[in-house]
């Protein structure tokens, strides 16, 4: 895989250097290094249909579809929640609920 290199005039980054990703944290849509971001993506609840859909984590971000990013913050994951940004950023069908349980179990286990 090719680094992503500079390539517009800005001349704070010195040419030639690699960037790293930056992504929206879904939550308080804060800016930040992909890697300091928790991907998310959204399966459907096998017994939901497409009504219902998981929020699995994907921290090795290697799933497939759509990803959101979430700072690995409480916070932000409910605030998240209580906005229904999880529905947009995966454009998820529209009404369609979502489970968000096993990401918070993914933080109460660290």
């Amino acid at each position: 895989m090719v680094d992503a290199v500079r390539t517009t005039s800005d001349s704070s980054v010195p040419f030639g250097v690699p960037s790293t990703p930056v992504r929206t944290c879904v939550g308080c849509r804060g800016r930040d290094e992909q890697s300091a971001l928790l991907r998310v993506v959204a399966v459907p609840d096998p017994d939901g249909g497409t009504e219902r859909w998981l929020l699995v984590p994907d921290p090795r971000r290697r799933g497939q579809g759509r990803g959101a990013y979430v700072h690995p913050d409480p916070t932000c994951l409910q605030t998240a929640i209580a906005r229904r940004a999880f529905g947009r950023a995966l454009r998820l069908p529209a009404g369609a609920s979502t489970d968000a349980s096993a990401v918070q179990e993914r933080w109460a286990e660290q």
